[in-house]
């Protein structure tokens, strides 16, 4: 399926939760963050069927759908969707209401009224990190037509300084209840208002050593490099310097390329090389300088095509491996909607990495015991099938030098990325932005062969 772009950046779907309890350190430790602030109301125009978008024409509905939209809030939706798949019996209000937040602007009006009430009574998600501020929420709209959708996005609303310090203030009133969050998730562009720090500044208030941080945005990027720098360089609590959290940048292939001025040989819709990859990663780190000292990875989309996980050299001249993950296909699986699929890939990413990690770290200080009191996106009937792909994908076993060690973390990330490039193909399958059966992501992601070391 065909995506005609139109006017701005394609946007998409839904939103997020949050609550604060009074303990002192775990409150947001098991919580992801998403920064999504360009929130929409998404409308869905669907023509009759075996009918196109005809510029020039009159086009009447066969049928009209109204959603949630925006990058960090179809996130929130894609999380909502795996946190559904969780026990009823291991799932308390307060571990649903604490288990994915969303920081975001909903303007006043009945827009910003309907994407509130649909994240609330459909998703299950909190409003705790929301700003109704002043500006009316743009809309949206979705043409979907036999076999290409067009895409059309409205300006948004400005942010006014006052606005943009109640935002702050709630995030500083949880974390200062709760400490850092477990996870935090930059999602698109800003709307007009903000300054360029404005991810740099929420990310410093709500991210710490311990916290995974997943960045799916350029916007802002040179600040939040440098405050992620900045915060990974700090000591922990006590006194130690050893880093337990990491950060990773997703972006597809061409907007690597961009960002290291690299000239991409073909189009954007065909295959990246190695060549491209080798010189656009370390074009990026020579251009972005703190991306040494902020990132872990890349976790880089190419369409239709294999994904790459690439380590962060630790100079531009200095080796790094990379990583091909298969990729899915859906060429026998008829009729595709993938607007929204990067968002979801975003969001599974994070979901299995925050598994897998805190996996990690518990078997590590309780020498092989779990956590039951641990709830994390992921529910522990798919956290099994994460855990066994990684051990079964990991040519570690049980790392004892350093280099193993590293060895393992990679394939660590490796797993949940592909997991993510599951997730995002099984929301092209359906037609609401990262919506996604989660049996579907399980088939896709239990169908995949053991990733390529380059």
């Amino acid at each position: 399926m065909k995506n005609n772009i139109l006017l701005f950046a394609t946007t998409v779907l839904s939103l997020h939760t949050m609550s604060s309890s009074p303990t002192k350190v775990d409150a947001l430790s098991q919580s992801v963050v998403v920064i999504g602030l360009n929130a929409a109301l998404q409308k869905r125009f669907i023509l009759p069927p075996n009918k196109n978008l005809e510029p020039g024409n009159v086009h009447r509905a066969h049928q009209c759908e109204t959603g949630v939209g925006g990058k960090g809030q179809d996130v929130g939706v894609a999380m909502s969707c795996l946190l559904s798949q969780a026990p009823q019996t291991t799932l308390n209000s307060n571990d649903k209401d604490k288990a994915v937040l969303l920081a975001q602007f909903l303007g006043m009006g009945p827009e910003g009224d309907a994407v509130s009430n649909t994240l609330r009574t459909r998703h299950g998600l909190s409003d705790a990190l929301t700003i109704r501020n002043a500006a009316p929420l743009r809309t949206c709209t979705t043409i979907v037509g036999a076999d290409e959708a067009t895409e059309l996005v409205e300006t948004s609303g400005e942010v006014t300084d006052d606005e943009m310090k109640a935002l702050q203030s709630k995030v500083e009133e949880m974390t200062k209840e709760g400490g850092k969050a477990g996870c935090v998730c930059i999602m698109g562009s800003m709307p007009p208002g903000c300054a360029e720090d404005t991810y740099a500044d929420l990310t410093s208030r709500l991210a710490g050593k311990r916290s995974l941080v997943l960045i799916d945005s350029v916007i802002g990027l040179d600040p939040l490099l440098g405050a992620l720098a900045t915060i990974y360089d700090t000591n922990n609590d006590d006194g130690s310097s050893k880093k337990e959290g990491g950060a990773v940048l997703k972006l597809n292939a061409a907007e690597l390329c961009k960002l290291a001025g690299v000239t991409k040989g073909a189009g954007e819709a065909d295959q990246v090389t190695m060549e491209e990859l080798t010189a656009s990663t370390q074009g990026f780190v020579t251009n972005h300088a703190n991306a040494i000292g902020a990132l872990d990875y890349l976790c880089i989309t190419d369409g239709k095509w294999p994904g790459y996980l690439i380590e962060i050299p630790k100079s531009a001249s200095a080796s790094f491996r990379t990583w091909q993950l298969p990729a899915v296909d859906l060429s026998k699986e008829g009729m595709l909607y993938p607007i929204g699929a990067g968002d979801t890939v975003a969001a599974g990413t994070l979901a299995a990495w925050q598994y897998l990690h805190h996996q990690s770290t518990t078997t590590a200080a309780t020498g092989g015991g779990g956590d039951n009191n641990f709830f994390g996106v992921v529910p522990s009937k798919i956290g099994t099938h994460l855990a066994d792909r990684k051990a079964e994908w990991s040519s570690a076993g049980a790392p004892s030098s350093s280099s193993s060690l590293e060895e393992d973390e990679g394939y660590k990330m490796a797993t949940a990325f592909a997991f993510g490039l599951a997730c995002g193909s099984a929301s092209c399958l359906q037609q609401e932005n990262s919506v996604f059966e989660v049996d579907d992501a399980v088939k896709f992601f239990g169908g995949m062969v053991k990733p390529v070391v380059q």
